[in-house]
């Protein structure tokens, strides 16, 4: 009933799991074998420390060294100002005064525009251009869009008196002129 091929594959399990139970008592063995660990004054021959060490107690130091260092690394970053340095992390005072800086600097900006703008409106003045419409003005305030800026007749009438005005006060300056010179 049973298989050739079979009972060479289940000798050859049975090898290979022969040789693998071998090699991990041989890696046992070697963990438990004592080792004496000594450190000596060189000048005397003293000995100042020594300990009997074995494979296992190795890793074991080892691992709890790493642990703690670890620990110490991580709370040494944790409660002090180095985690400033690490990448992602945002100190709460810093985002909030970035925030702040942010929304003065906006506000100064829309300031400035405005300053630009009535700036360009005086010196077309003082250069004798007209403005004819209010919307050479223009402010970042949203509730300025829905106003209609339109002449009433009284406006337009106050404006030809005053141009009229201007004209007879500009006649009487040269004549003014005029009479001195002479």
């Amino acid at each position: 009933m049973d298989n050739p091929d079979q009972n060479a594959i289940n000798k050859k399990g049975a090898a290979l799991r022969l040789r693998l139970s071998n090699k991990w008592q041989d890696f046992r063995d070697r963990m438990h074998h004592k080792h004496r660990f000594v450190v000596m004054d060189t000048d005397t021959f003293k000995e100042t420390f020594s300990a009997e060490l074995t494979g296992a107690n190795i890793f074991t130091y080892a691992g709890i060294t790493f642990i703690v260092l670890l620990i110490l690394a991580s709370l040494l970053i944790a409660f002090t100002p180095l985690r400033g340095l690490v990448p992602g992390f945002v100190n709460p005072e810093l985002r909030e005064e970035t925030i702040r800086n942010a929304q003065v600097i906006d506000s100064l900006e829309i300031v400035i525009d405005q300053h630009e703008q009535h700036i360009k409106i005086i010196q077309d003045v003082l250069n004798g251009k007209t403005i004819t419409t209010a919307e050479s003005i223009t402010t970042d305030v949203d509730d300025d869009k829905d106003i209609v800026y339109r002449r009433s007749r009284a406006d337009s009438l106050l404006r030809k008196d005053i141009e009229k005005k201007t004209k007879e006060s500009k006649k009487q300056d040269k004549s003014k002129k005029n009479k001195r010179k002479k």
